[in-house]
């Protein structure tokens, strides 16, 4: 659904209430919390955001058309690096989806995270991301920080908000990047020929900034790199390798035909069955006991599998 805004500083949920009568705003504000709207290609999360006149707004297909519960699920496993009475600290497996949507009813985090927390998660987002501050994508696998309570949720959305939190993820890439090491500065914005899709915009967008370093470089073949957010946009690093013609080993969706691996290793290579993405790291400063929290942890197996792979192409060549 695609709506233009014909008043000046009107609240996005009244103005969607106004033009989708048949559904309450309650579920408007659900949808715009949820992620399901944008302005002018921008996520807004916000129903209080002001709308200025001439604004594009659009409204996902997908939105959720019921209430959606969070069923306690003990069989979503996740790895706990730390844990208090406001904050959790988790290593989320690849394959994971963070909390429920469209499509992605039952067995996400959030429905481990009920099971383990009970009622102690946060109730700042939507019904469907209780203790949800920040996300990662199902494929990629690493660390998140999950708020407790609705105290620890507000201050860890600040640190977000101002950049100040420290991300830093594991990757690995077609070829080798050139420069070797650097800094991304893009606008990103959602892609007008694929809604599912972000791309780099020259003119639009939230403002995406990756600061990248070449750990190994196999042969040429494919590299392995780390990379970390000074923003945290919608597959920002994945559109970022991608934008540079290096696309991460096992991402379907922004996979750009840069490679010149050995004969007999590209299927094997490019069967690898995600993006090989991992976020290692992270840093930020504790709400209540203002101590500085940093988290690191290992690449998980199928990582480490490709980079014996890799490994082996290297020598071989």
């Amino acid at each position: 659904m695609k709506l233009t805004v014909d008043v000046e500083k009107e609240r996005l949920d009244k103005f969607l209430s106004k033009k989708i009568s048949d559904v309450s705003r309650t579920k408007i504000q659900s949808w715009i919390k949820g992620g399901f709207v944008y302005v002018n290609s921008r996520e807004v999360a916000d129903p209080n955001f002001s709308l200025k006149f001439d604004d594009n707004i659009s409204v996902e297909e997908n939105v959720p058309s019921d209430k959606i519960e969070i069923h306690p699920d003990e069989k979503v496993s996740f790895e706990i690096l730390f844990e208090d009475d406001d904050l959790l600290v988790i290593n989320k497996p690849a394959g994971v989806v963070v909390h429920p949507g469209a499509g992605n009813r039952d067995h996400t985090l959030v429905n481990g995270l009920a099971h383990h927390c009970g009622k102690n998660l946060s109730t700042i987002n939507s019904e469907i991301r209780p203790g949800i501050v920040h996300r990662i994508d199902k494929d990629t696998s690493g660390i998140l920080v999950v708020a407790k309570n609705d105290f620890s949720h507000m201050q860890l959305a600040k640190q977000f908000e101002v950049h100040s939190i420290k991300r830093k993820y594991i990757c690995f890439l077609y070829s080798v990047l050139r420069p070797l090491n650097g800094k991304i500065e893009t606008l990103i914005s959602r892609s007008e020929k694929n809604r599912l899709k972000m791309s780099v915009s020259q003119s639009k967008g939230k403002k995406a900034v990756t600061i990248y370093r070449t750990i190994k470089n196999f042969s040429n073949y494919a590299s392995k790199v780390e990379c970390e957010l000074l923003t945290g946009r919608t597959h920002q690093i994945r559109v970022h390798m991608s934008n540079l013609g290096n696309s991460l080993i096992g991402d379907r969706t922004y996979k750009v035909k840069n490679y010149s691996l050995p004969k007999e290793y590209v299927k094997e290579i490019n069967e690898f069955p995600r993006q090989a993405l991992h976020a290692y790291f992270l840093e930020f400063i504790h709400p209540r006991t203002e101590k500085i929290m940093r988290f690191e942890c290992d690449m998980p197996d199928d990582m480490k599998n490709l980079e014996d792979l890799l490994n082996k192409i290297e020598k071989k060549n």
